[in-house]
């Protein structure tokens, strides 16, 4: 099992990958004063060790909510962080947006379900061809390229599930339209925030360069593992309670079918002894009657 609390985040392997590099000074948020360091060249240097503080708190709130069974939803829909988000969400089996988000994806998930249920539809369509002899090549196509649209869309959130733990996001500006409705449902959200973008709606903000693959990896795979472990955890509570279930079921049904062997040897019993009078007095029945003497004051026969 992942414990994260032996894996601590390495300040030296966050300066090596450009964490600390924030945006020109004439592009501040006000509201990331604690987050920075200093300045240099006209470029705020965001301070690292506060990134791995974050990084390791909000590690923390995730690897809880995945123990308790809920899902996270990973969204990065900017290049630079589609690979590592897309990855990440795979390995840990959680749903993830990397194109574009469909707005109401939250908060009117019931409509963007037709979306998934339209994908599902033409994916069986077109993987059983050979069923659907009335499609012409031309109208499978067609088909092939809806299915393509659709995975870009609303692909990585087919098997979304409720409660939602925590949407995990990358570059808060980028994705304001899913802290939007992520902050109206009351569903926790974790954000990697740069220099320029507003932590008022994050309820886990990780200060960090939101522009830099390399970046964005390290800090998503942080993550993913702490997913990872609450899911582990989540498994093997599930596990002890299924044999605790199993002992007690069998706890239980000892003493019944010990009670109903002995019910049942009574009653064999009872049914021994029934027979054994009956053919007793069977027996009995069919014993020949003594013949009749004068001794005994019988009329004697002329």
């Amino acid at each position: 099992m992942t414990d994260l609390r032996q894996r601590r985040m390495d300040l030296r392997e966050l300066i090596a990958v450009g964490a600390h590099f924030g945006h020109q000074t004439s592009r501040w948020c006000p509201k990331m004063d604690r987050y920075i360091w200093g300045h240099k060249n006209n470029v705020h240097l965001i301070d690292v060790s506060k990134t791995a503080q974050e990084l390791e708190r909000a590690a923390k709130f995730l690897e809880t909510a995945a123990a308790q069974g809920k899902t996270i939803l990973f969204v990065g829909t900017k290049k630079a962080a589609q690979e590592a988000i897309k990855s990440v969400a795979e390995r840990v089996n959680m749903p993830h947006v990397t194109h574009r988000w469909v707005g109401g994806t939250l908060s009117n998930y019931s409509q963007v379900k037709k979306s998934v249920t339209k994908l599902l539809h033409f994916e069986d369509v077109i993987g059983r061809a050979a069923k659907f002899p009335h499609y012409t090549k031309k109208e499978f196509n067609t088909f092939s390229k809806l299915v393509e649209r659709l995975k870009k869309s609303v692909g990585g959130i087919r098997h979304l599930s409720w409660p939602l733990g925590a949407v995990v996001v990358v570059d808060v500006l980028k994705e304001k339209s899913a802290i939007k409705e992520a902050t109206a449902m009351g569903i926790p959200v974790v954000a990697l925030v740069d220099t320029n973008g507003d932590p008022s709606n994050v309820n886990y903000v990780i200060p960090a360069n939101d522009d830099a693959p390399r970046v964005i990896k390290l800090l998503v795979d942080y993550l993913g593992d702490a997913v990872l472990a609450g899911k582990e955890q989540a498994a093997q509570v599930k596990a002890e309670k299924a044999e605790k279930v199993e002992k007690a079921e069998a706890a239980q049904s000892g003493p019944a079918r010990h009670g109903v062997n002995a019910a049942e040897k009574a009653h064999v019993e009872a049914s021994n002894t029934e027979l054994k009078d009956t053919d007793a007095e069977l027996k009995k029945a069919k014993r020949p009657m003594a013949k009749a003497s004068p001794e005994n004051g019988a009329p004697k026969k002329d």
